[in-house]
């Protein structure tokens, strides 16, 4: 056996199928004679590899294993590693690095791997001697599988492939259990006049929604999502849902205020974006956090803050915690508010009018993926969410992730539903994936919100620099309909509400990715 075989042996033992890469000289005696029962997933460019990787690795729960070519394959990758980190994405990365007997002399594509990866993973690696690659492998699983999930980075010599090696030896271990003294936040949620739960991506990625939601209906308190949450942690069409709390402390003061007792599940205490002065909770509003990560739990400015699994913590707490009597309220008003707004919108072909349009027609276990940007806020607002369906966005904030990451939730769940949402902007990251959602085979739903320019850009300069201009911020002459069908994509340009309402319900029941260019109103939304 050599390293390659026993490489192939440890994939086959953890269950890994899937090579995510664009594969390049230094890569290829490792890909060599790769086994049926292993697939190889072309992208046209490494940044599309890692995020389809991120993914197929967040919707099976399970590790993904990327293969990147030397360093600049890897420093293409880098900025969607680095929203793999946000995502707490568990990504295997390999690399190829040049032979050992002459990157003395820093021969062509040489570098230093591990230095580039080190900021944008849990951990990086170069292998030294060649036996120890199939142990570094195991090693890297049970870093990237442990809470926090995330990516890893294992830099393997391109002349190790063919030494000699041992079996891979595979180990288990055992991830921490429920956080220690939740009696503590059960007293506090069972004596607060008027608690409230906030979820975040935590929530989602330990699959603890169902918890999550007997918790909320025990205490019948109301619920929001963390700012910016990139996971669903909490259906928002349940009636006890109150919205996503915005990334600005004035708004976030404004909601918290009326509450006596704040948990928060699953997200930093908080994600803001921009800087606005004060703190981060309202005078006098006690708070606690429960999360998986002791770095999270280390820095939030709360009076205790409990690390385990998000899930047990959440089912212990849903069982505790003595029921409240409460009615359970309607949304009838908020809905027919939504379907106000929509009807108002239509006439020009604005996003509350195509969101609303998409929401009517969403199956009803389809995935949303959000890459939206200026029109996010209205997507979470105007596609709600029952417990059957799932949502991911990027939690980095960075564009060219929802493309690729939708074709790989696809690969991992193949018999639901996935749209993907996204500006016109945004597409031009990450295009060449529609290439690899037709050689997937498949079929996601591409809905682009064209309005011709970086609309969320325009909206802070109204926001903080008002009356002032900034060039670059428009987008013109996209033929994005050329674009996906230059791959062999369906596509079409939509300009009309009555083409929208025909298209969106015939584009969900199609068995091919499909796109559909929709001509937004280019109004520029207000920031908050």
């Amino acid at each position: 056996m050599n390293i390659r075989e026993a490489t192939f042996e440890w994939m086959r033992a953890r269950g890994i199928h899937h090579i995510f890469g664009n594969p390049g000289s230094t890569e290829l005696p490792f890909l060599v004679n790769l086994p049926d029962s292993v697939r190889y997933v072309l992208a046209l460019q490494e940044s599309i590899a890692v995020a389809m990787a991120d993914g197929y690795a967040q919707a099976s729960g399970q590790p993904a294993l990327i293969n990147l070519h030397v360093a600049p394959g890897l420093g293409n990758a880098m900025g969607v590693l680095f929203t793999a980190l946000k995502n707490r994405a568990p990504l295997i990365v390999t690399c190829g690095q040049q032979d050992t007997r002459h990157i003395f002399h820093e021969p062509l594509l040489s570098g230093d791997l591990v230095g580039m990866a080190r900021p944008v993973t849990k951990w990086a690696y170069e292998v030294k001697h060649a036996a120890d690659v199939p142990d570094a492998l195991e090693q890297a699983y049970h870093l990237a599988m442990t809470p926090p999930r995330g990516p890893v980075f294992v830099s393997i010599p391109m002349n190790f492939w063919d030494a000699p090696a041992e079996p891979p030896r595979l180990k288990t271990l055992h991830a921490p259990d429920a956080p220690q003294g939740l009696e503590a936040v059960a007293e506090a949620l069972a004596s607060a006049q008027k608690p409230a739960l906030v979820y975040g991506a935590g929530v989602g990625g330990a699959g603890a929604v169902a918890e999550a939601v007997a918790l909320a209906e025990r205490l019948g308190c109301a619920v929001y999502h963390a700012p910016l949450n990139s996971r669903m942690g909490f259906p928002t069409s349940h009636p006890l849902y109150e919205g996503m709390l915005l990334p600005a402390t004035p708004r976030l003061m404004q909601a918290l205020s009326q509450h006596d007792f704040v948990l928060v599940v699953g997200a930093p205490v908080f994600l803001l974006y921009p800087y606005f002065p004060g703190g981060m909770l309202p005078p006098g509003v006690r708070a606690m956090l429960i999360t998986d990560d002791p770095q999270e739990a280390s820095r939030a400015p709360v009076e205790r803050a409990f690390v385990g699994d998000i899930r047990r913590a959440l089912a212990m707490l849903a069982e505790r915690v003595p029921p409240r009597d409460y009615k359970m309220p309607s949304r009838a008003v908020d809905e027919a508010r939504r379907r106000s707004e929509a009807t108002r919108a239509r006439s020009k072909m604005g996003a509350f009018f195509v969101l609303h349009a998409l929401a009517r027609h969403l199956p009803d276990n389809a995935v949303v993926v959000d890459e939206a940007v200026s029109s996010s806020l209205c997507l979470r607002e105007f596609v709600r969410l029952a417990p059957t369906h799932d949502y991911y966005t990027s939690a980095s904030g960075g564009l060219g992730w929802a493309m690729p990451a939708s074709i790989g939730i696809k690969m991992a769940q193949p018999d639901r539903p996935v749209v993907c949402i996204i500006g016109d902007g945004s597409v031009m990251y990450s295009v060449q994936a529609l290439w690899s959602a037709r050689e997937e085979n498949a079929p996601v739903l591409f809905l682009v919100l064209n309005n011709g320019a970086y609309n969320i850009l325009k909206s802070f300069t109204m926001a903080f620099y008002p009356g002032s201009g900034v060039q670059g911020l428009d987008v013109p002459h996209l033929d994005l309909v050329q674009l996906a069908q230059g791959v062999g994509v369906h596509a079409e340009r939509l300009t009309t509400p009555e083409a929208v309402e025909e298209a969106i319900p015939r584009a969900l029941q199609m068995r091919q990715p499909v796109l559909l260019d929709v001509a937004i109103d280019p109004t520029v939304p207000s920031l908050f």
